[in-house]
């Protein structure tokens, strides 16, 4: 699943199921298979990258229409009144504050590079990149988003930081004729310069290093995935049936899953017992509820809304064992995906901090991107950096 045409959005591999069902859950054993190739050097068409919190995410290249080399923000993919900025005039016409600021670096300086047709990239620091000691390391720091990043003054990609005006990390390139409806590809090699340092992001899974022991944990975990998606199949092409945004299907519990496990992240909590993450989902699932009936003016409308949360109230009951068995297989989704995670975190250059009251503190990188075949999945702690994205203040808007 998660094929995608511009790459605007990216999906949790846990995620899958509630958007897709059965196909969903499938493409997830799909791409755990994939990655079980890659893990084992076997034979795979798998390709794994490091996630940037990175921001603003742009896009830069040669146009394949007019020929002009432009950088913009995902917006240069809008079907009317695409933002495509050639000039330090344009930006100013689309933009303002820091991203117009941003955006004139990156005409400045990624135009001086040999950029291959278009690329979609995150930018990591223009004019705020400092030096700074943490924890006895002498480091050249940069905090593009929630996450800040470190690198030693004395490493190689330390010495290149220091000399450039311009930081970013490119991930994506994109290929067709035509800017609205290109089809983005994993992965773009741009070389970068004095003044631009490009990083790789390109994770070395022949270094992943799992022990023969975690092998076989980690296709124990596929294997029992796999029965669960065989056993939850039909009762999740059902809830995504039910699901929506308008209408009666706003109401329907199954819209309210996907917003009930981002609530559980916001509040640091996991799925570690079934039972009480059926309890909570019921009480999420009736304040929100609550909250939407008492928007409601009329007495006839209030009646009919109301008739619909008693409804799916009941189908909670009367499915309860269903719903179990679903917030079982999401549990296990992300106990293999952390399996992973915690394997890869170890092989990153870069040291990742949060800034805290009392100043930095050292969490996790933001994760990793697994593609295969067109489609692509992230692997992201979310009781990490999704927590952290969430409650911590961003500095840059």
């Amino acid at each position: 699943m998660a094929n995608i045409t511009q790459l605007k959005h990216l999906e949790h591999l846990e995620d899958e199921m509630l958007n897709y069902g059965v196909e969903g859950c499938k493409a997830a054993v799909s791409f755990l298979k994939e990655l079980r190739k890659m893990l084992g050097q076997q034979e795979n068409t798998g390709f794994m990258q490091t996630k940037w919190d990175g921001a603003p995410s742009i896009i830069c290249g040669t146009h394949p229409e007019t020929g002009l080399f432009f950088v913009g923000t995902k917006s240069v993919f809008n079907k009317t009144e695409p933002k495509v900025c050639y000039s330090d005039e344009t930006i100013d016409a689309w933009y303002e504050g820091d991203l117009a600021e941003k955006l004139k670096y990156s005409l400045k300086y990624f135009s001086e590079l040999k950029i291959d047709g278009v690329v979609q990239g995150d930018l990591l620091f223009t004019t705020d990149l400092r030096k700074e000691k943490v924890n006895g390391e002498e480091l050249y720091t940069f905090r593009p988003n929630t996450i800040t990043y470190g690198i030693p003054v004395s490493h190689d990609i330390g010495k290149k930081a220091g000399r450039a005006k311009i930081g970013v990390v490119f991930h994506t390139h994109y290929t067709g004729d035509e800017l609205a409806t290109m089809q983005a590809r994993a992965g773009a090699k741009v070389q970068g310069s004095n003044n631009a340092l490009v990083v790789q992001n390109d994770t070395p899974m022949d270094r992943v290093g799992f022990s023969r022991t975690e092998m076989n944990k980690f296709d124990r975990y596929v294997s029992k995935i796999e029965r669960m998606c065989g056993i939850c199949g039909d009762f999740l092409d059902e809830l995504v049936g039910a699901q929506g945004k308008t209408g009666d299907a706003k109401f329907h519990i199954s819209s309210f899953l996907k917003p009930f496990f981002n609530d559980q992240i916001r509040n640091a909590r996991s799925i570690a017992n079934v039972d009480e993450a059926m309890y909570d989902l019921l009480n999420f699932y009736e304040e929100k509820t609550n909250k939407e009936l008492s928007k409601i003016k009329t007495v006839a409308n209030l009646t009919k809304k109301r008739n619909l949360v008693y409804g799916s109230q009941n189908y909670v009951v009367n499915n309860v064992y269903k719903f179990k068995a679903m917030l079982a297989l999401y549990k296990e989704l992300q106990a293999v995906k952390q399996m992973v995670i915690d394997k890869l975190d170890h092989l990153e250059e870069f040291r990742t901090f949060v800034q805290t009251e009392k100043g930095y503190k050292v969490t996790t990188p933001e994760g990793y991107v697994l593609h295969k075949d067109g489609s692509m999945i992230k692997f992201v702690n979310r009781l990490e950096f999704a927590y952290n994205n969430f409650t911590l203040q961003k500095q840059w808007r």
